[in-house]
């Protein structure tokens, strides 16, 4: 292979390729362009999947919306790159069929213009010189792109082997008990001696002794991160650029996914200039908690079917997900100890131990109603659906709030997870029945007169 690479055969194929790559490169920007934009919804999916059905891990706080910031982050990084070399390759072209019929660029001698003009209108005025720089702009740009992206995803990656690392240890020690204590700060450590040296072009790595140590550290991370597929990239840049540059290159690339990530996970409208922004849960209305405003979009908690109800009594459904099963819902129950048993019903027990961890209230008053296990199609969404009398209601606002129980070192705790406004429209059924009399009452006046 060594021989076959110092041919003459070989370094004029070498030629013919470097001299076509604009070729592939404009095909693969302009369809994977178009592919990156419909990938944010299918990504939005993945992280209502993993908050219904992933180990508690994935679903903790918000590790689940980080995951998901962190993919759309390197969709957004991808984007921006081929946009931005689509748009070189376009002015690129412009270029190279004017080289074609103004083979001397641009006739300084005709332009009648003052000196300080023609001195700024030269450093462009020959179009083969500009195309040049602008190949090498259009390779370098796609070449970066491909690496901001894996940069990325390596960070995801990450994120998921040590959330896949702590379940395991979960499972040899369910309470978790002194992990955090000492897996935090090596976590951290790890994290933040790995980005220094990526960040500063491989410091670390010149530091006598101390490289010596730091090699295990950084064959682990490499692996984790998927080093090996952008790691060529990086050292071209790093070899072949002014190492200041390229540095600062990298805290912008890191300062701009981080930031993009913190939009993502809250919303941010960048060209929102509104101030008045409530916060508060009080006096917040969600869509995604009813079923007629949701749009596709759904709570993973708790939905109904309207936040205004006409009638005297709503459908409520109490979302159901995975995370909880084992370490909770199963284990308060004793699902596996009634099973043994024989004389219970699986399903009839699955229900009964879901009823047992869900706990509903109205305007702060515990509720009982029937619950059935179903698959509501129109939000897309597995779990227990009550059919709540609101008879004896007022017109007007009322409230929903959904517990759940959560075992904890020190007893049970039931924990606020969601709750829901809505406007009873209905009339209560007293009202109902006064207004009943009533009418009874003018036609009686009627008829006797």
């Amino acid at each position: 292979m060594a021989d076959d690479l110092k041919t003459q055969h070989y370094k004029n194929w070498l030629q013919r390729i470097q001299e076509q790559s604009w070729e592939p490169e404009i095909l693969i920007s302009g369809i994977v362009l178009f592919s990156l934009f419909q990938i944010p919804p299918y990504i939005e999916q993945a992280n209502e999947y993993l908050n219904l059905y992933s180990v508690l891990m994935f679903t903790r706080g918000n590790v689940d919306e980080v995951l998901a910031a962190v993919l759309l982050t390197a969709n957004y990084w991808l984007i921006f790159g081929f946009a931005t070399h689509l748009m070189g390759r376009s002015i690129w072209a412009a270029f190279v069929g004017l080289s074609y019929v103004y083979v001397d660029g641009v006739n300084m001698d005709r332009l009648k213009y003052p000196k300080k003009y023609l001195n700024l209108i030269q450093k462009t005025a020959d179009y083969k010189r500009l195309i040049v720089r602008l190949e090498r702009f259009c390779s370098t740009v796609f070449a970066a792109s491909f690496l901001l992206f894996m940069c990325t995803l390596g960070i995801f990656c990450f994120i998921c082997f040590i959330g896949l690392l702590l379940t395991i240890i979960a499972e040899f020690n369910p309470k978790m008990e002194g992990v955090s204590h000492f897996m935090n700060p090596i976590i951290t450590g790890l994290v933040f001696v790995y980005l220094v040296d990526f960040v500063g072009l491989g410091i670390i790595k010149r530091i006598p002794f101390i490289n010596r140590i730091y090699y295990p550290v950084y064959r682990v991370m490499s692996i984790i991160t998927l080093s090996p597929l952008y790691r060529s990239i990086y050292y071209g840049f790093v070899s072949n650029h002014n190492p200041w540059k390229v540095a600062a290159a990298m805290m912008v690339f890191f300062a701009g996914t981080v930031a993009t990530i913190e939009a993502i996970q809250h919303d941010v409208d960048l060209f929102d200039t509104s101030e008045l922004i409530i916060d508060d849960d009080e006096n917040l209305i969600s869509p995604i908690h009813y079923s007629n405003l949701g749009e596709g979009d759904a709570s993973v908690r708790m939905v109904i079917e309207s936040d205004i109800i006409d009638r005297n009594v709503v459908k409520v459904l109490l979302v159901h997900g995975a995370q909880y099963e084992d370490d909770q819902i199963l284990k308060q129950c004793g699902f596996e100890e009634a099973l043994k048993d024989g004389s219970v019903n699986k399903d009839s027990l699955a229900l009964e131990c879901l009823k047992n961890f869900y706990i509903l209230t109205l305007d702060g008053q515990f509720i009982h109603p029937d619950f059935f296990y179903t698959y509501d199609r129109t939000v897309q969404r597995k779990g227990l659906l009550a059919y709540i009398d609101l008879a004896i209601l007022d017109r007007g606002m009322h409230e929903f709030k959904l517990y759940y129980k959560l075992e904890k070192e020190d007893g049970i705790d039931t924990s606020l997870v969601s709750d829901i406004e809505f406007f009873k429209n209905a009339l209560p059924i007293y009202h109902l029945n006064e207004s009943a009399i009533l009418v009874k009452e003018i036609n009686d006046s009627l008829n006797v007169n």
